[in-house]
């Protein structure tokens, strides 16, 4: 039996349109799929591109830990290419304030003296510095500014503070007084460290840290510091200048013999841990890796022992 021609005409309208529907939804799945493996494919590369940045900054790490590399040379910043490469930049971890040493007097007024210089009051310097100490001693009698057990209590921190050494810089996050730190001075934890020798290495400190360490006026400490960079003024390089006189230190940051000698158990021209930062490259990607390490002497042999590493 046929269908009247208008019934079959209709049908077959219908039919083309479902296949029209059909067509338009296997587009819109394989234009879903395209990309999707479009970004699949470029979350790939990108890992890859990192994962060879950080290869490269394990290359640079290599050659540093080697006792006979010294700051600056060559062989410590290498291209390949145009796009990649790696840099090592060899510093000392005494160039930065050692805080489980804030127990000493001196080191307590050198971080008051530096928060000061970053923009804080004395008093809330003081808290900050007072509380740090407070954290590490082994004593629940609060100095002056700080706190004690019962100030973080009643904020619900009964297991605060620790009365022990920091682990980790980010702990100092917990101190009462440290945000208004790190309102100031967002990259406080450039000039803190938990891994030195104790004692501030003055080849390697920061202007702003030896003002405060040693009370020397903020032009002192800037010329110290530009005569330690060397003719092209820039830190790290081979042409830096490496004092070795406490003399010469003293004279140039003007200092008499009894601000030297109440200053020289604190400091030392040539700190023990070495932090090595060696930063690979691909392209527009960076990746950068950090061991501190300590120098040893061995006889006539000196060795660097890993102490910590971690990604930057």
């Amino acid at each position: 039996m046929r269908l009247p021609a208008k019934q079959a005409s209709k049908e077959r309208g219908m039919a083309l349109l479902l296949v029209l529907v059909a067509v338009m939804a296997l587009a819109l799945i394989v234009v879903g799929l395209y990309e999707s493996s479009q970004a699949s494919w470029e979350e790939s590369s990108l890992s890859r591109a990192r994962y060879q940045a950080g290869l490269l900054a394990e290359s640079g790490l290599s050659i540093a830990l080697h006792p006979q590399i010294k700051p600056g040379a060559v062989a410590l910043k290498q291209n390949f290419g145009t796009d990649r490469g790696f840099e090592v930049i060899i510093t000392s971890e005494g160039g930065r304030l050692p805080v489980n040493e804030l127990t000493e007097e001196r080191m307590r007024e050198t971080a008051v003296e530096l928060f000061i210089l970053w923009g804080l009051d004395a008093a809330v310097a003081s808290r900050a510095a007072d509380s740090i100490t407070d954290w590490i001693d082994d004593d629940s009698d609060p100095l002056p500014n700080g706190a004690e057990n019962g100030y973080y209590a009643g904020l619900g921190y009964p297991q605060f503070p620790s009365n022990a050494a920091f682990t980790s810089l980010e702990q100092l996050l917990f101190v009462a007084g440290m945000d208004a730190v790190e309102r100031v001075e967002p990259f406080w934890r450039d000039y803190f460290t938990i891994h030195s020798d104790g004692l501030i290495d003055l080849n390697e400190a920061p202007k702003e840290l030896i003002a405060a360490l040693t009370r020397t006026t903020e032009d002192a400490a800037l010329k110290f510091v530009a005569v330690r960079a060397g003719d092209d003024g820039i830190a790290g390089t081979e042409d830096d200048y490496r004092f070795t006189d406490s003399g010469e230190v003293q004279a140039l940051l003007g200092l008499s013999d009894g601000e030297w000698t109440a200053l020289s158990s604190f400091v030392t021209l040539s700190g023990t841990v070495k932090r090595i930062e060696s930063t690979g490259q691909i392209g527009e990607f960076r990746e950068t890796r950090v061991i501190l390490a300590e120098e040893i002497t061995e006889g006539r042999n000196t060795v660097l022992t890993p102490l910590a590493r971690f990604r930057k």
